[in-house]
């Protein structure tokens, strides 16, 4: 007796708590589109099953095509009626045996003139009473609901995946794990509006049913695993502290709970029967706590640390709470106000998702990349500013090299100027007075040698050290360094277009006197060129020295081929920022062009 006392106390439940809803249409010229359910704007059902009754009179001479369209891609299951028999659609009917191929469930009526049908609709939620939208379309309306549907969506998957591969892209360059954790997030959440908007089951998993049932139980459980991931992550680096321990259990047990409850859910579906509003109230409570948690850390790292990314980090989570929260009241329809906002379009649409879902979330694109942005441009910014006080330091050292080195070439040119020549001559006038009859042929010679030697100490140090060369105006320091070829060649000068009194820096000097005296040596030993011409040409921005010799020329000058002459230029100019470039054609000569900025030599 106690047994079937039990079952006539549920049977009496599951009939007490049905809702049935019955409506009359009818079908003229001016129909276009009507609601016969919609659980956001009418009572919320109280149990899982929902029965609807529509009778449809077509009031034409002609016949009319209509769509009957259940409006939420994840209801388990759709029992339609009619005169001629059922039809079952829903989640338990695989995609690809579906008659008719639509991201909702789509039943096609077909009402001749003047004809009534009356249909009879079933839905079922097993575990959960949620929120649905029936509508009833004329083949018109429909067409242009859809591509209105394809069109928004299009738009909007074609930003998510532009903004999941910039994620890619940056982490690639940077390598950073939080554009890694937050591409998760994203991947997760696109999970959920590809279940919720019904095209995940119409174009990805098809041929999973299972996957279906499952799949927002795992996005979600994914989704907030790595949220908390990134949060704990981020906050981490900001501050070391017990706090972070804290924090990190905290969230995982708040993590915990949303698994715990949503597979309780799944496979406890008679749980939700009795007690139909505790999955949502929970949900929410969690939100509320784990939004608020994360705004407390937010505002206190930001007291300690003063750093933006925490404000981005904040402002991001104010519109993930947003997010959910409408996400969440427009699958149960619970809170009224919300109700309305859940329903609120711009346009129509049978989306099941509310637009606003979509534009939090494209405003979370756009204020992500913003921020993403401004960080780059200013990392670039600082790259730049290191990069250049990188570039000024070796200058700087190059600079103080290159006058170390001029310092040390005078010291030991004076040092070869007092030692080794006083010597030299101290021996020359001990020859001079040696007069051995057996060695007059010997001493003429001894004193030949004595004065080249002189004459190449005498070449060196002229080479090495020109009298107040860090001071000289340029064409006094071309005319200095170059006065070895002009002595054996016929040198000409071209100083028209450049100012009588125009000067180049210490440094610039330096380098300069050093490449003219390296192109000289070369013109000497190795060009044996008759004319040479120096022409000095300075614009707006920069200084250009040609010179050009009737040499024997050279027909494969490489790179590769380099000479140590040719390698001391290319360095000096390098020290200057310029740049140096050889034409040379055999038998005929070679032109040597210099290019220096005005702001490195001025």
């Amino acid at each position: 007796m106690k047994i079937k006392f039990r079952y006539l106390l549920i049977l009496f439940l599951f009939l007490y708590t049905r809702s049935s809803y019955a409506k009359v249409i009818f079908i003229d010229s001016t129909f276009s589109f009507t609601d016969i359910y919609n659980s956001l704007l009418n009572d919320k059902p109280t149990s899982s099953e929902v029965i609807l009754t529509v009778n449809i009179k077509n009031t034409l001479t002609y016949e009319q095509q209509l769509y009957l369209s259940i409006i939420n891609p994840t209801l388990d299951n759709i029992v339609i009626y009619e005169d001629t028999g059922f039809v079952i659609l829903g989640d338990l009917i695989p995609f690809t045996k579906r008659d008719f191929k639509h991201n909702n469930h789509v039943y096609p009526v077909l009402l001749k003139a003047n004809e009534n049908k009356k249909i009879t609709l079933k839905v079922l939620k097993q575990w959960q009473p949620v929120n649905f939208r029936v509508n009833l379309s004329s083949q018109n309306h429909f067409i242009k609901t859809t591509n209105h549907d394809n069109f928004f969506s299009g738009i909007f998957y074609g930003i998510m995946f532009m903004f999941l591969l910039l994620l890619i892209c940056f982490y690639i360059f940077s390598r950073s794990n939080f554009f890694l954790i937050y591409l998760s997030i994203n991947c997760f959440m696109l999970l959920l509006f590809l279940q919720y908007n019904g095209l995940g089951y119409q174009f990805i998993w098809f041929y999973s049913t299972s996957l279906q049932k499952y799949i927002g139980a795992i996005a979600i459980t994914g989704y907030f695993t790595t949220h908390v991931y990134f949060i704990r992550t981020f906050f981490t680096t900001q501050f070391n502290t017990n706090f972070t321990g804290f924090i990190l259990k905290s969230l995982l047990v708040i993590v915990l709970f949303f698994g715990v409850i949503t597979f309780i859910q799944l496979y406890n579906r008679s749980y939700g029967n009795y007690l139909p509003n505790l999955y949502y109230i929970l949900l929410n409570a969690l939100m509320l706590f784990y939004g608020i948690l994360v705004s407390i850390i937010s505002l206190y790292t930001y007291k300690e640390s003063k750093r933006r990314e925490i404000i981005w980090v904040f402002i991001g989570m104010l519109l993930h709470i947003s997010n959910w929260i409408i996400f969440l009241n427009n699958d149960f329809a619970i809170f009224k106000p919300l109700n309305l906002l859940s329903n609120y379009k711009i346009f129509e649409s049978n989306n099941f998702i509310p637009q606003i879902n979509f534009l939090i979330m494209l405003t979370e694109i756009f204020v992500v990349t913003i921020f993403i942005s401004i960080n780059y441009h200013k990392l670039i910014r600082e790259n730049n500013i290191s990069s250049r006080r990188l570039s000024f330091l070796q200058k700087r050292n190059i600079n103080t090299f290159v006058l170390g080195q001029e310092e040390e070439r005078e010291k030991i040119t004076e040092q070869i100027a007092v030692d080794i020549s006083n010597d030299i001559l101290h021996l020359k006038k001990s020859l001079q007075h040696f007069k051995q009859a057996d060695e007059k042929k010997i001493i003429p010679a001894v004193l030949h040698d004595i004065d080249k030697t002189l004459e190449d100490i005498h070449n060196i140090t002229s080479n090495y050290v020109a009298p107040n060369m860090q001071q000289m105006l340029l064409s006094e320091l071309i005319l200095t360094a170059t006065d070895k070829i002009f002595t054996e060649t016929d040198l000409k000068y071209d100083f028209s277009r450049i100012p009588e009194q125009f000067k180049l820096n210490a440094v610039a000097n330096i380098s300069l006197y050093r490449i003219l005296q390296e192109i000289s040596n070369n013109i000497l030993k190795h060009a044996h060129a008759k004319n040479v011409t120096i022409t000095i040409i300075k614009d707006s921005k920069s200084l250009q020295i040609k010179i050009t010799d009737d040499g024997v020329g050279f027909a494969d000058f490489t790179p590769k081929n380099k000479g140590i002459g040719l390698m001391n230029i290319e360095s000096r100019m390098n020290s200057l920022n310029g740049n140096f470039y050889v034409m040379s054609n055999v038998k005929i000569g070679s032109t040597i062009h210099l290019i220096m900025p005005l702001k490195e030599i001025c």
